[in-house]
């Protein structure tokens, strides 16, 4: 039994074929559902990420968003979504969209081909916002979350087998609501932010091992899309701030490097400002200010997080919704024990309770409608390595307990899958759950003999 759970993971293709599963499932999850079809992909947030796209480019105007308000009355007929994140500046009378415009550059080149389709094909629908637009959105998603796995994956390589990748990977991709957010509702930020966590590891590990100005060049982009993507995320630069590389028995930090190398943090921060220049601009623009806090009167309220809630509440905990982020809780932990690991987990370790804090001090601690914590997300790229390095441990002290490992990963990753079912059906709740309902319908796949809720 042992050679032949030893035999299964020979080779590198494991790794690999969990991420095509994951593109198969995800490209397959957005055809079943067919969101895109009946354009109900933009509404709410994603619509508002989305509108710097349309208005600039088929419309003309990015500050002249009167248009949305006829267009939402079609598209969403009962007018919750009319002008949402949308406000007018009272002094230059513009329009001003809430979120920043880093999603909608991630969206930029499927929206380039969905309107040079629609032009050739359909052009009295070319608005931007018709189905092969909304298909557009979808596969953005799909795409730069799959390229992701793919760069955890190269990352992971360069420090596990392929065996512990996998679990890593398996367990990330397909056992927390990155699945969901990567198939079921397109177009948030949460999967390009995955993406850019995934890229920071590679790169900065990277750079770490071969110090070049190319590397620090494309970390810096990566940063900069993160701040441009959603601000609080930019709480990552704590993790190749602080990273460490062990070459050839001695610990290299990146304070070291960058007294050999300061032209790449020159390079570096360059090109992170360079990429935020567009928001700048559009800002001044819009609002007669270089910077200008578009939330109005939402904020944060940091005298009372709610990190206890956030983590553990049934209404959208993060460990209750994607129990499986507990391995890699348990793998930083494990490092933390082994001195050859050690300083691989220190930058997540001060990373994770920062963006806690942070995050669950947000007035609206869950975050509206949601499968699971959303939020945190981008997080699961960082518990990669504990993950991974939890499965080396466990498959080092006895195969049994690594196999134990993987069925408990299996049995997360069922579960996960399952609930989002309950969710698309509104079996779980987007926004009020409670422990009690949590546990009438666990395991329950229909609306049979439950109670109406809330």
């Amino acid at each position: 039994m042992k050679e032949f759970v030893h035999s299964l993971f020979r080779g590198n293709w494991i790794s690999t074929l969990i991420i095509v599963v994951f593109a198969w499932n995800a490209l397959h999850q957005v055809d079943r559902l067919g969101r895109w079809r009946a354009s109900d992909v933009l509404g709410w947030d994603v619509e508002s990420y989305y509108h710097y796209l349309p208005a600039t480019f088929i419309h003309g105007d990015p500050f002249d968003l009167s248009y949305v308000a006829a267009l939402d009355s079609l598209l969403h007929p009962d007018g919750s979504h009319s002008r949402f994140g949308i406000q007018t500046h009272p002094t230059t009378h513009r329009d001003v969209i809430k979120f920043s415009c880093g999603t909608a550059l991630f969206e930029l080149p499927f929206f380039l081909v969905a309107h040079a389709f629609t032009l050739a094909t359909d052009p009295q629908h070319a608005d931007g916002y018709s189905p092969p637009y909304q298909l557009a959105v979808c596969l953005s998603t799909v795409l730069f979350v799959t390229w992701g796995l793919f760069l955890l994956r190269g990352f992971l390589l360069r420090h596990v087998p392929d065996r512990d990748a996998s679990v890593a990977l398996f367990a990330i991709a397909l056992g927390t609501n990155l699945f969901f957010y990567a198939s079921n509702t397109c177009g948030m930020s949460h999967g390009y932010l995955f993406f850019l966590f995934a890229a920071i590891l590679y790169l900065t590990d990277k750079w770490h091992r071969a110090p070049r100005a190319c590397t620090a060049a494309w970390l810096g982009v990566s940063l900069g899309l993160t701040l441009l993507v959603r601000p609080v995320d930019a709480l990552v630069v704590v993790v190749p701030l602080l990273w460490r590389h062990n070459a050839n028995g001695k610990w290299t930090s990146t304070i070291t490097l960058l007294r050999t190398r300061p032209r790449d943090l020159l390079v570096a921060t360059g090109c992170a400002l360079v990429v935020c220049v567009p928001q700048l601009i559009y800002w001044k623009l819009a609002t007669g200010d270089i910077l200008f806090y578009s939330y109005q009167e939402e904020g944060f309220d940091f005298s009372s997080p709610h990190i206890i809630e956030g983590l553990f509440s049934y209404k959208k905990g993060w460990l209750v919704y994607s129990p499986l982020v507990a391995l890699g809780l348990l793998g930083l932990l494990v490092m933390l024990f082994d001195r050859r690991s050690r300083p691989y987990a220190l930058p997540v370790i001060v990373f994770l309770p920062l963006m806690c804090y942070v995050v669950f001090s947000w007035h609206l601690w869950w975050y509206g409608g949601s499968f699971g914590c959303r939020p945190m997300i981008s997080a699961l790229a960082l518990l990669a390595l504990p993950i991974a390095l939890l499965s080396a441990s466990a498959f080092k002290k006895h195969w049994a307990l690594g196999a134990a490992l993987v069925l408990v990963v299996v049995c997360g990753v069922r579960l996960n899958l399952f609930q989002q079912r309950q969710y698309e059906q509104n079996i779980i709740h987007w926004e009020a759950m409670t422990r009690e309902r949590y546990w009438e319908v666990f395991g329950v796949d229909s609306w049979d003999h439950l109670t109406p809720f809330p």
